[in-house]
């Protein structure tokens, strides 16, 4: 698993060939899906309630790897830039910024978040 100690409680869950895509977590509400760095994964439409830990590992096998090749955005103070993930492992994300009208002076510049990556620091464009 990882050495931190808020993924104590994380199920990892692999695909049939061993790979890590993500884990899930239980909470008050239920199990919710997480990305391989903690962010959670966006419910499927029409399955806002909780999840059962079944659902919530199909969720994550039903998204696998490919949820990280979505466009993302990363919080920088007030402003959300839109951002690449260029590696994600289970110690937390790289991101590229890639918002070339908004940011252009920081444009290909790299940040790393440490795991779990809240949706107040990143999120889907």
């Amino acid at each position: 698993m990882t050495n931190s100690s808020y993924a104590d409680s994380w199920v990892p869950v692999h695909r049939d060939d061993g790979e890590l895509i993500g884990f899930v977590a239980q909470d008050a509400t239920g199990w919710r899906p997480l990305t391989v760095f903690g962010h959670p994964i966006a419910a499927a439409r029409g399955q806002e309630s909780a999840l059962d830990r079944d659902s919530a590992e199909d969720r994550l096998h039903a998204v696998g790897m490919s949820y990280l090749a979505e466009r993302w955005e990363v919080r920088d103070g007030a402003d959300w830039i839109s951002a690449q993930l260029v590696e994600a492992s289970p110690a937390g994300v790289t991101v590229q910024l890639v918002d070339f009208f908004d940011h252009a002076d920081r444009y290909g510049e790299r940040q790393r978040l440490t795991a779990p990556v809240e949706e107040d620091q990143l999120r889907l464009a």
